[in-house]
């Protein structure tokens, strides 16, 4: 993957932050979009050294004209781009009588739109060069869910289906379009609830995480990152519309009288 370019968004922290992390390490340079500015520069001079193969650009992929820029700026500093990962996302946990119309709209406006108009802003320029790889993130949930969920289902569920779509539309251009389904993975929420509790209900809190994950613990987020960096790689060359859970097994697992 040396000297590729990729575009990974949502990519101040967590799963996108390991995802471009990875790609880092395999050679490519990657433009680091996310809403946070703060995190976002720090994230950049905490990744790696060599400035020339690392931007960040402040987007909020829910505003059109903020992914037009960035698509344009990567574009300008280095020619192409080869690889999108659209990873940003939001939700809430609340019951469906309690979701009004503009909390709903806030999750589709950032997790499926954003990732259908950077996937648009991108594609003519992968159609030019004849090849381009995108690698979209949903969620475990598009596949198994819990109580008030709801929008956040539906939303993990709609990017499934609509990058077997754009699989389909663009396999002829030699763009691939494949989705990740990530498990429970470390990020700064979970840190910082486990950090607050003592010894005992920490180990009480992380042992009801993993309860339904048959390998026993949770994700690091450079682990969602070697999925993506595979699917975006020429090893996946022969892939396409597919969806990839990465989840320790948590999807196959059939949880037979373990409710409390």
């Amino acid at each position: 993957m040396q000297g590729r370019v990729a575009i990974v968004t949502g990519a101040a922290s967590g799963i996108g932050r390991g995802i471009a992390e990875v790609l880092l390490r395999e050679g490519c340079s990657v433009s680091v979009l996310d809403w946070n500015e703060e995190e976002g520069k720090r994230a950049v001079l905490e990744m790696t050294d060599d400035r020339d193969r690392i931007q960040f650009i402040q987007t909020d992929v829910s505003k059109e004209s903020d992914i037009i820029r960035a698509v344009e700026q990567t574009a300008a500093k280095w020619g192409t781009v080869d690889i999108l990962v659209n990873n940003v996302g939001t939700h809430f946990y609340r019951a469906v009588e309690q979701i009004t119309a503009d909390d709903w709209d806030r999750v589709m406006t950032t997790d499926l739109r954003g990732h259908f108009l950077t996937m648009q802003k991108v594609l003519p320029i992968m159609k030019k060069q004849g090849k381009g790889a995108i690698v979209n993130i949903a969620s475990v949930h598009a596949l198994q869910t819990v109580p008030h969920f709801a929008a956040y289902a539906a939303v993990k569920g709609g990017v499934v289906s609509m990058s077997r779509s754009i699989a389909l539309e663009y396999a002829s251009n030699g763009i691939r379009v494949n989705t990740v389904l990530p498990g429970m993975t470390r990020n700064s929420n979970i840190d910082k609830y486990l950090t607050s509790l003592d010894e005992k209900g920490r180990e009480k809190a992380y042992r009801g995480m993993i309860r339904n994950i048959p390998v026993g613990r949770i994700a690091e987020p450079v682990e969602i990152g070697e999925a993506v960096a595979f699917l975006a790689s020429d090893k996946a060359a022969f892939i396409t519309g597919t969806t990839l859970a990465v989840d320790g097994g948590e999807t196959s697992h059939l949880a037979w009288g373990q409710r409390e």
